[in-house]
């Protein structure tokens, strides 16, 4: 049997080759679609998860040199300050429950650290802060940082021996981050008076404390958490009216990013989908026409004594070598695709993403297969009963078998 289907894909090697590439694109695509739909949306939800704060207040100078969704979902070194007594001033609104201050550096380039890629450093207060400290705990570290001491996030290298270099000085390594998908995955976590030191006394930084004073005195952030009862959106705006600062509303960019994001991959699959009907129509065209077009090949197997069985075996498994192997190189392609995503997501910047793990894999392979499979069952379904039905008797009378 599997000789005689060789031998038919073989006569027909163009057709053949062009419905397995066919379903071998369309796979690909669905395979590499549902990894990054499913990494995008792990991604947005740990960084819900992560953002802990309600609102967060930062220079309104920010707004120009780095928007909402990068602020919050990467890492990007951004040198932005503010007077250090916002924080009072903050605190001091109705409806807010608590602050805490952050202080943001960064590690420039190679020739001071050990990190290849610049890194946000994250100067944070571990008496008042409750955003960063159940990821430090997570990690294996300590409740508080001291002065020779860091956290770094899963995607910052430098590490050699437990030890990291930051802006000429060593750390000890005290513990790395789970993936978060957002911008602790690109950030070295430190005492806050750490950061303000080591950039006060790095001359890469002299132009900004030329501008905004000594680095003592100066905060990034300062992170809110709304009183319950208290509504978000009107302390956002009493902490609008405040000059000089600009409020952030972690919640609605995360629902925003989710709602385009959502967009994004609805089009997407939409595409897909197209191409999936595409290549049913193609399978098919290929195995409705097989009928009629072998049917004295066919006709001379059942006068020779195959079944109806034996017939229908004969075109489903062509079937299932087409399509089973279209799939699989479309896994392959697919698996190849996704591993440029994480660095294309990168380069946007603006989507926070977590490589999905081996379970999301399998079942996202499985899902293509089944689906391909009900693809392959329809294109066939026909053509195995329209080869059913012919007879081999009336075929000889017309001829088609001299």
């Amino acid at each position: 049997m599997w000789q005689l289907i060789r031998h038919s894909i073989a006569m027909r090697r163009t057709q053949s080759v062009a419905v397995a590439v066919s379903v071998a694109i369309t796979a690909a695509v669905l395979f590499a679609l549902a990894l990054t739909y499913a990494g995008a949306q792990d991604g947005l939800a740990t960084s819900r998860e992560r953002l802990g704060a309600d609102l967060m207040v930062v220079p309104a100078k920010t707004a120009t040199q780095i928007d909402d969704t990068a602020l919050l979902f990467t890492g990007s070194p951004a040198p932005v300050y503010m007077d250090a007594s916002v924080a009072d001033d903050v605190a001091a609104v109705q409806g807010v429950e608590r602050v805490s201050a952050q202080f943001y550096g960064q590690t420039l380039d190679s020739s001071c650290c050990s990190a290849t890629d610049p890194a946000r450093l994250i100067g944070y207060d571990s008496a008042t802060d409750w955003t960063i400290r159940p990821w430090v705990a997570g990690a294996g570290g300590p409740d508080s940082l001291d002065a020779t001491q860091v956290i770094v996030g899963h995607d910052v290298d430098g590490e050699f021996n437990g030890i990291m270099t930051i802006l000429g000085r060593q750390f000890h390594v005290a513990g790395r981050l789970d993936p978060t998908g957002a911008d602790l995955d690109n950030s070295v976590l430190m005492n806050v008076d750490v950061v303000r030191g080591l950039t006060s006394e790095n001359e890469n930084f002299a132009q900004y404390w030329d501008e905004f004073g000594k680095p003592d005195g100066l905060v990034s952030a300062v992170l809110v958490d709304v009183a319950d009862g208290a509504n978000a959106d009107e302390v956002a705006a009493k902490l609008g009216e405040m000059p000089g600062v600009a409020v952030v509303q972690p919640s609605k960019v995360a629902a925003a990013s989710e709602r385009q994001l959502s967009g994004i991959f609805n089009i997407m699959f939409g595409a897909a989908a197209l191409m999936a009907v595409a290549a049913l129509a193609q399978v098919f065209a290929r195995f409705f026409g097989l009928a009629w077009e072998r049917r004295s090949e066919l006709a001379l197997y059942r006068a020779l004594g195959a079944s109806a069985g034996r017939v229908r075996n004969l075109i489903a498994g062509e079937a299932l070598a087409l399509v089973g192997g279209g799939v699989v190189v479309g896994l392959v392609l697919g698996a190849g695709l996704f591993m440029l995503v994480p660095n294309m997501l990168a380069g946007a910047g603006n989507f926070p993403f977590i490589v999905p793990g081996p379970l999301v894999w399998v079942v996202s392979a499985l899902a293509v297969l089944v689906a391909f499979a009900l693809v392959g069952f329809l294109a066939v379904a026909a053509p195995v009963a329209k080869a059913n039905r012919i007879d081999p008797s009336s075929v000889m009378q017309a001829g088609d078998i001299e």
